[in-house]
């Protein structure tokens, strides 16, 4: 597919448009010629002439992303540079200046956050459905606290996950708290 002509700041020479899709610079869609009929296929496909290139790279071209608020235009050669930096592209990944340090497209902090504690505390929860009770541990000449060394290991490794989330965004700083406290009560 060629580039909607209306993106192109001043005129684009007729020669540039595309006759098989009747696309604009660059195009090909069609499956046939529109002068003989003949079929194109890919294998019919050259590359196009350097003076060719020279002529489509100097036309100027307005971002794809103008539609989210880019106001850029720049060389159709340039184009492909600039999207993979531009401000407005909704795929491209940005690092979270809140304190969580993610890096991806969209991020909301507080629902990653959010995400990441619910699976520590499921995990916790499956941990604790498996954990044998303590009377029967105790009956059974088991552990003190029913816990099996890999379970505990587990349950350390989630709560220093956790303290380290809790150290990097203040606001989760009496996640340790409630999940010591719900020890004590167990």
């Amino acid at each position: 597919m060629g580039y909607d002509v209306a993106r192109f700041q001043g005129d684009v020479d007729e020669d540039l448009i595309c006759p098989i899709c009747s696309g604009g610079p660059g195009g090909a869609g069609a499956a046939d010629v529109p002068v003989d009929r003949s079929v194109v296929t890919v294998a019919h496909l050259r590359p196009v002439p350097r003076i060719m290139r020279n002529m489509l790279s100097k036309l100027q071209i307005t971002c794809d992303n103008a539609v989210f608020g880019c106001t850029a235009v720049v060389r159709l050669d340039n184009l492909m540079a600039h999207l993979n930096d531009c401000e407005h592209n909704p795929k491209r990944p940005v690092t979270c200046e809140q304190g969580c340090g993610t890096s991806c497209p969209n991020h909301n902090c507080i629902k990653h956050l959010r995400s990441v504690v619910q699976q520590q505390q499921t995990r916790i929860a499956e941990l604790e459905k498996t954990r044998p009770s303590t009377s029967t541990a105790g009956r059974a000449g088991g552990a003190g606290d029913g816990l099996g060394k890999g379970q505990k290991r587990d349950i350390q490794l989630l709560k220093a996950y956790m303290r380290a989330i809790r150290s990097v965004n203040p606001n989760l700083q009496n996640l340790e708290e409630t999940i010591e406290y719900n020890e004590i009560l167990e």
